[in-house]
């Protein structure tokens, strides 16, 4: 499992990594895709519009998109944008 994150809402949870854009659907909840992954116990998501940048691209632009999220918010972003994350713990 990942690092532990604070958060304000959900208390201390595993720190998730989403593109700014997923953020701002938080905002508006307007959905912009959740395309999310996990890996050896870390969570991700993208949104459309991050899912059509090239590898290159991505690296390029990842400190700029990237952001941090615990995983109640990672659900929370989840729900906003339609997508079925299962049974997440």
């Amino acid at each position: 499992m990942s690092e532990l994150l604070n958060c304000g809402t959900h208390g201390q949870q595993p720190k998730t990594y989403v593109c700014k854009h997923i953020i701002k659907s938080m905002e508006s909840g307007v959905g912009v895709g959740f395309l999310w992954s996990v890996t050896d116990g870390e969570y991700d998501a993208i949104c459309h519009k991050c899912n059509q940048l090239s590898e290159q691209q991505w690296q390029e632009q990842q400190n700029e998109l990237g952001r941090l999220l615990c995983l109640g918010c990672f659900k929370v972003a989840a729900k906003i944008n339609d997508a079925d994350l299962g049974r997440v713990n």
